[in-house]
């Protein structure tokens, strides 16, 4: 395999320039992306014969993983910039070669059914590998359980208006409590409620300040996510926007340049990695400015499939539901908060499994919900208040959460699974919860709001089909 890094522009630095009447299979191509203008690198390509004048690439976009004729197509022959070839790559033209593509800052604008037209998407898919297939090493399987930590909001503290209301030590403990259950996941997931930015930024302006809130953790308590555990973030809320474009820019630079794979706005509406010889994909949703729309179900669906074309587990977050104490309760219905539509939390999950989701997790409403299953696919409905430090109600239910711990086969089926209670007391923070009170309105909520569901929830937590034996549960 070769390690390159994550944005096309970026592979570009570390490719060879060769003329185009040069290139052979296994070279890469580079275009200009959005604007047509630019003279930067949007868009990679890879080539994958070469036959006389004729160059057929493959490359990823909106109509999916593709290979074509690069002269037959306009908008790629309008937007070439120069071709490229990897120093670390031979290729032998007597062996297939396997690819997966990085396209990043991809606009096609396709229609889809019923005359929807899709917006641009950014793609961030990572090249696995470029090794010939006679020479891979597949002595090495897949697990055949995989493990997803999931958890709800997580805002660490902000410096704004101060630093009065970041926590103490720095924030450097704030996680230690449960640091050891998300560690455990092969992926661990939490929706990033702020921004990370520790400078200024164009905070956002609100008619009614008695209900308008703006998070900015600073910088470097991207460290404390890492630490903790941490692999994979939904941006995808109301907060990403909260120091405009200064504040959204920062967040994604300093989460590209760690560990933490992450999605949900327009700019990066999905993602691709592997661990352990699984390949995952990740798409976010939310009814907020410039995150992917959670009722735009054509745009969803298109997203999800592809996803699901080019991953063995797909896991899928939304930001929806009305927010509040009161709120805890799916309706299967549209959800209205403060004039905004945030969706129909139920409806939701199920057009996200039909479309190949694996997983469906949800946060927004600030409380517990209940869990689900469709189709063998788990569903929780709202992860409530995580790690909220600071600037939130924690009182009540807006003050207990879970962590789900879900045992999955590597096709996605839900196995098995743990809920642990956390609770947060004072300004907020973490901590296990021994009266087990998430647990306790889970159980309560998913008996009252899907009797149908098949999921066993046992009082230590753990969660099973209601038709499993003992000797099933890994």
């Amino acid at each position: 395999g070769i390690t390159l890094p994550r944005s096309s522009a970026s592979i570009a630095t570390v490719t060879e320039k060769i003329s185009l009447k040069d290139v052979k299979k296994g070279d890469l191509m580079f275009f200009k992306g959005r604007n047509i203008q630019s003279t930067r690198v949007g868009h990679v390509s890879i080539v994958t014969s070469v036959q006389g004048d004729t160059i057929e690439m493959m490359h990823s976009c909106r109509r999916g993983i593709i290979i074509e004729k690069y002269q037959t197509n306009k908008h790629y022959t309008s937007r070439f910039l120069f071709a490229g070839k990897l120093p670390q790559v031979y290729p032998k033209d007597s062996l297939l070669v396997d690819y997966v593509l990085i396209a990043e800052a991809v606009e096609i604008a396709d229609t889809l059914e019923g005359g929807d037209t899709m917006k641009t998407i950014y793609r961030q898919e990572q090249l696995v590998s470029m090794k010939p297939i006679a020479d891979r090493d597949t002595t090495h399987s897949h697990p055949q359980i995989v493990k997803i930590i999931g958890v709800g909001d997580i805002m660490l503290g902000t410096n704004y208006p101060n630093s009065s209301y970041l926590p103490p030590n720095d924030g450097k403990d704030i996680l230690l409590p449960v640091k050891e259950i998300i560690s455990k996941g092969d992926v661990s997931f939490g929706n990033l409620e702020g921004v990370l930015l520790t400078g200024e930024g164009e905070r956002k302006k609100c008619s009614n300040p008695a209900i308008c809130y703006a998070f900015k953790m600073p910088d470097h308590y991207i460290d404390y996510l890492v630490d903790a555990g941490f692999n994979l973030l939904s941006i995808a809320n109301n907060h990403i926007r909260d120091f405009g474009r200064t504040g959204t820019a920062n967040t994604i630079r300093i989460l590209e340049n760690s560990p933490i794979n992450f999605a949900g706005l327009e700019e990066c509406p999905y993602t691709t990695f592997e661990k352990d010889g699984v390949r995952y994909g990740f798409a976010a949703f939310a009814p907020n400015t410039g995150t992917v729309k959670i009722n735009d179900y054509a745009n969803a669906k298109a997203i999800i499939s592809h996803l699901d074309s080019v991953s063995n587990i797909v896991i899928v977050s939304f930001h929806g539901g009305a927010e509040g104490s009161t709120m805890r309760h799916i309706t299967r219905k549209r959800e209205m908060f403060l004039g905004e539509n945030r969706g129909n939390p139920y409806e939701f999950a199920r057009m996200a499994i039909d479309a190949g989701a694996d997983i469906v997790l949800g946060h927004g409403p600030h409380v517990t919900r209940a869990i689900d299953i469709y189709k063998d696919r788990f569903i929780a409905y709202s992860l409530g208040n995580f790690a909220t430090y600071g600037r939130f109600n924690l009182s009540g239910p807006n003050g207990i959460a879970p962590i789900v711990e879900l045992n999955l086969s590597k096709t996605g089926e839900f196995i098995s699974g743990k809920i642990y209670s956390t609770k947060q007391i004072g300004e907020g923070g973490p901590i296990l919860d021994e009266q087990n009170r998430a647990l306790k309105e889970i159980q309560q909520l998913t008996r009252k709001d899907i009797p149908e569901c098949t999921l066993k929830i046992e009082a230590d937590g753990s969660i099973k089909h209601s038709n499993a034996s003992e000797g099933d549960t890994p």
